[in-house]
Formats: C-alpha cells, structure tokens, sequence
C-alpha cells in the first residue's frame, strides 16, 4: 500500500523541494564577522568625524603638485637677494667713459667686497699692471692668489655677509653671481652641480673645485639664496675654483697686518719636469729652469736645465709652486733653493733684491723664429733691450721692418745695426688680431 502510495506520487510529478541546513556553527560565524565590520565602521567615524569620504584618491594628489615658476618670480626672488647683499658689495675699475679716449670701459669694471667701511677685497688678475692697481685704491696684495685690499668710499649701513656653512659640497644649487653694473652692483643666477674639494699652493686650506660648465667669471663672488656668503671665484689650473668665504676673510685680514715690501721678481721661468727630463737629470722632483734674467741676483749661480726641488725645504713640485713662493718675495728676503745639476744637489741662500734699473743698450734683444711669408715670430724680449723699450712682446709677429715686408729674422737684425746711433726704424707687427707699429731706436 506504501509502494503504492510512492509510485502515484511520482506519476503525477508531485516532488518536494530540497533545502539544505546551515549549521549552528556557521551561523555564529557570519554573525560575529558582520559584528566585528560594523565595530571597526563605528570607531572610525569616531576617529574620523570630519573626514569626508573620498572615492577617489587620485584627485588629491594632484592638487598637492605646485604650478611652475614664472621668470617673473625668479626676477622677483633675485631682486630681493640684491637687496639684502647690496649693502655688502661696491663696484671699483675705471669710470664708464675714458676722457682721454672716449672709449665705454664699463667691462672694465669689477666687484668687491666689503670688508669695512672704507675697505673692500677683490680678485685681481694676475696680468693687471702697477697703473691698473693704483687706480683701484689697492693698499695690500698678495700677488700670488690675486687677493687685493681696496681703499674704497665710505659705505652707509655696511653690514658684513653672512659666511655660507655647507653639508654637502656634493648637492646641486643654485647661487646668485655679482656682475658689475654701470650705476650699481647686480646679481644672476647660476647653476652649480657641485664643489669638490682640491689643494692649492696659493690658499692656506682646500678650495672648491667648479664644474668646467657653471657661467661664472674670475673675480665674481656667489651668494645663496638665503643672502648667505659662499666664497669668490678664482682661477684654479685649466679651470676655477671658489674659495671659501671664511678663508678669504681670513686671508685678508692677514694681508693688512702684514708690512709692506716692495715685489722682487728673481727673473727665472721654470717648467714642469717630465718623465725624459726626470732621466736625463737624475731628479724625480722639481721644476726645471727654462731661462734666467742676466741681471737676476742668481743669474752667476743658476742656469738653464738645473733643477729647483725645494725652496726653504718645502718642496716644489709644479710650476705653479713656484710661481706662488716666488711671487709673495719681497725686496730684503731670504731664501734658500735646492738645486740638482748633473746629479749633484747643492743649497743656495739668495737674497732677494732690486735689480738696479737698466738703461737701453744698442743691441737688439730679439730671439726669433721666421715663419715663412709672413715675417718672423718674437719668441723672447730681452729686458733693456731696444726691442725691450720699443714695447715689442714675446707673441708678436713682425711683418714688416723699414723698407722689408715679410722679413726673416736676419734681415730684422740688418735691419736694425745697419741703422746710425739714434736713429728710429719703423717696425710693424701684430698683436693677436691686431696691427701696430712701433719706432725701433739704434
């Protein structure tokens, strides 16, 4: 009867539907997840009350990005930094307009720096003559750095800079440069990717090394963006280097207490020993000696193809360190050269002095190369020469000597002892890309 029960029901298609039980176990757990989400909901809006819920989370980062700069803004921020540094530096060189030439000089024109109020430093070149260096009011020099002492006009409010403390020599930055104006003192921009670092003989501690590409001239002094004193721009090698502020400073301060001394060139030209000259020497240090002035207080003691390895015991490496010992000589002082000639080391005690001045004699004092249809290049100028008071370089060219154009060195020579005792030969020469002509006198 069951049985049949069953098969009617399934004949006539009545089913029940199937429904599967959740456990008591899963019940609990969704309960307690959903409990747990609505918690951390809760605390966070009493966390958070003010926040405003953001979907999307790009556009706050965009708007936290800055617009670019505008020139004007950098002219603006470089206007206010000269402001700030004005006070600290004045302009010096020659006026706008030369009298007597009516020529615009105003290239001419340098920085300086403030050091008090009626006294300023500058970095002179070291090609600048006595005149040059009178006219700019120099009262002490250190010939062998270029650092110069002016006397300059009284300034109103001088306030000294604030020397510049880096962390890292190694970080790009910019710095404001001075750049003489007509009227005043301006400032620009100027990218530096870093200092390094480097030893010079000239400067008592490191100077900073600059990247060959940074826009700056010898002389300029730097300036950060916080009015902070970096240093001044010097030639160093091929290249430039800043010295740093605190040094120049220090330096300068030095230079005024000083006495004074009348400069005495000891009339040697040295170059630096190379490998070949090392060997045929026997020296593996030194400079050796190129020429040597005939009226140098030396010239009976040195000669040409000695080697210089030491001045007052300290070694002489380069060129360049002798340059700088002999450069800071004054007229009453002593030094002692070691020399090397022909394997054999000897110490000389030269007392530095005036040479007696020296009237023109009637030799010539040329020494020259021809270059052929073109004339004959100067090689060397001997001092107190006829050349030597005619004003002819070593560098120039002599294209034409009286009635000869293009002249070889020989014709120059007739040219000048077949001429009578004081008479005048007209000589024409260049000088770079310029022509002149000097009177030659017998």
């Amino acid at each position: 009867m069951a049985m049949k029960s069953e098969t009617a029901r399934f004949v006539t298609g009545e089913t029940s539907a199937y429904r599967p039980r959740v456990s008591r176990e899963t019940r609990r757990l969704l309960m307690t997840a959903l409990l747990a989400v609505l918690t951390l909901w809760v605390l966070a809006r009493i966390r958070f009350p003010d926040r405003p819920v953001n979907p999307n989370p790009v556009t706050p980062l965009l708007s936290q990005l800055a617009g670019f700069s505008k020139f004007s803004d950098l002219a603006a921020t470089v206007e206010d930094l000269r402001a700030r540094v004005a006070p600290t530096l004045v302009t010096v060189g020659p006026d706008i307009t030369d009298a007597t030439e009516g020529l615009d000089k105003t290239d001419e024109r340098m920085a300086a720096l403030r050091l008090r109020d009626d006294l300023a430093i500058a970095i002179l070149e070291p090609g600048a003559g006595h005149g040059e260096r009178n006219s700019l009011g120099v009262i002490a020099e250190d010939r062998a750095s270029g650092l110069a002492v002016l006397r300059v006009g009284n300034g109103t409010n001088t306030v000294l800079p604030v020397l510049w403390s880096p962390q890292r020599l190694d970080k790009p930055q910019y710095v404001a440069v001075s750049s003489p104006s007509p009227d005043s003192m301006s400032l620009r921009p100027a990218f530096i990717g870093s200092l390094t670092p480097v030893e010079t003989p000239a400067w008592i501690g490191p100077v900073w090394r600059l990247p060959r590409d940074v826009d700056v001239t010898p002389g300029a002094f730097l300036f950060t963006d916080d009015a902070e004193f970096v240093g001044a721009v010097v030639r160093y090698e091929n290249g430039l280097a800043v010295v740093p502020g605190k040094m120049l400073w220090d330096a300068a301060e030095d230079l005024l207490r000083q006495p004074h001394k009348e400069h005495v060139d000891l009339g040697i030209d040295v170059e630096a020993l190379t490998p070949r000259l090392s060997l045929a020497s026997g020296a593996d240090t030194g400079v050796v000696i190129t020429w040597i002035d005939p009226n140098s207080v030396v010239a009976s003691q040195l000669k040409a193809g000695d080697v210089i390895q030491a001045v007052d015991d300290v070694s002489t490496p380069t060129p360049e360190h002798w340059r700088v010992r002999t450069a800071r000589l004054g007229a009453g002082d002593t030094i002692a050269i070691r020399v090397l000639r022909g394997g054999t080391q000897r110490e000389l005690l030269v007392v530095a002095a005036t040479p007696a001045a020296v009237t023109p004699t009637p030799t010539l004092g040329l020494t020259m190369r021809t270059l052929a249809r073109v004339g004959v290049e100067v090689v060397r100028v001997e001092r107190g020469s006829a050349a030597d008071a005619a004003g002819i370089e070593a560098g120039d060219v002599i294209t034409a000597v009286g009635a000869s154009m293009a002249p070889s060195a020989a014709q120059v020579e007739s040219a000048f002892t077949s001429a009578r005792r004081g008479d005048f030969t007209i000589v024409t020469l260049m000088r770079g890309p310029a022509h002149r002509v000097v009177a030659l006198q017998r």
